[in-house]
C-alpha cells in the first residue's frame, strides 16, 4: 500500500494583531474606493467638488510649480514604475527573499491591471481646459499614477520596514514614502489631468490592493 502523502495548508505567518490591522484597512480601503466610485457614477456631489477643485488648481498656475510638478508626476508613470520594480524584484530574488520580490511584482502588475479595469468600465472623461498644463488620452477614473504609486511605493516601503528594528525608522520610512505619494497625486491634481475623486479613488484602491498583497503572503511584522 502506498504511503499517502500529507499536505500541509499554508497559513498566515503574521502576528494576530498585525492580522487584524490589515484587515481592518483593507475593508476601509475598499470600502472607500466603493463610495467613491458610486458618486462617480450617479453624479453626487463630490462631482461639483471635483470640478471647483480642478479649476482653483488650474487658475493658481505658476511657471516654477509647474515645473516641478511636471518632474514629480514622472515619477509616477510606467517608465519610472516599471524598471524600479524590475530592479527591486531582482534585488530580492538574488537576496533569496522570494516572498518579498513576488509582493513587488503583484503590487505593480495588479494595481496596472485594476486601473486598466476600471478605467475602462467608468470611461470618465479628464477635466478639460482651453489652455491645459498637461494632457492624456485614456479615461480618468482611477488615477493610474495614483493607484500603481501606492500599490509599488507602498510594498517597497513595507519591505524596508520590515527590516528595521526601531519603530522611529519604521514611522519615518512609512511617512516619507507616504508623502512622496501624496505628492504624485497632487501633481495629477496640478496638472490638470485628473479630478480630486479619481486620485483618492486611486490612493484607497492601491491601498486595499497592496493589504491584500500583504495579507496573502503572510510577510511577517
Amino acid at each position: 500500500m502506498s504511503r499517502c502523502r500529507r499536505f500541509r495548508v499554508p497559513v498566515l505567518r503574521m502576528p494576530k494583531r498585525a492580522l487584524v490591522v490589515g484587515l481592518m484597512l483593507l475593508v476601509g480601503a475598499a470600502w472607500a474606493f466603493g463610495v467613491l466610485a458610486e458618486d462617480v457614477a450617479t453624479g453626487d456631489p463630490i462631482v461639483r467638488l471635483d470640478q471647483w477643485v480642478a479649476d482653483g488648481l488650474h487658475d493658481r498656475r505658476s511657471g516654477q510649480v509647474t515645473a516641478i510638478m511636471s518632474v514629480i508626476t514622472t515619477l509616477g508613470t510606467a517608465w519610472a514604475l516599471v524598471p524600479i520594480a524590475v530592479a527591486a524584484a531582482a534585488y530580492l530574488l538574488w537576496r533569496g527573499s522570494r516572498r518579498e520580490a513576488i509582493l513587488v511584482a503583484l503590487a505593480i502588475v495588479g494595481a496596472e491591471l485594476l486601473t486598466l479595469g476600471f478605467k475602462t468600465g467608468f470611461e470618465r472623461r479628464r477635466p478639460f481646459f482651453p489652455d491645459p498644463l498637461a494632457t492624456e488620452s485614456s479615461f480618468s477614473f482611477p488615477s493610474g499614477h495614483a493607484t500603481v504609486s501606492v500599490a509599488l511605493y507602498g510594498a517597497l516601503a513595507y519591505i524596508a520596514a520590515t527590516r528595521l528594528h526601531r519603530p522611529a525608522n519604521r514611522r519615518a520610512v512609512l511617512g516619507a514614502t507616504s508623502a512622496f505619494v501624496l505628492l504624485i497625486g497632487f501633481s495629477r491634481l496640478y496638472l490638470g489631468v485628473h479630478f480630486l475623486s479619481d486620485v483618492l479613488a486611486g490612493f484607497s484602491g492601491g491601498l486595499a490592493w497592496l493589504v491584500l498583497c500583504v495579507l496573502a503572503l503572510g510577510i511577517r511584522r
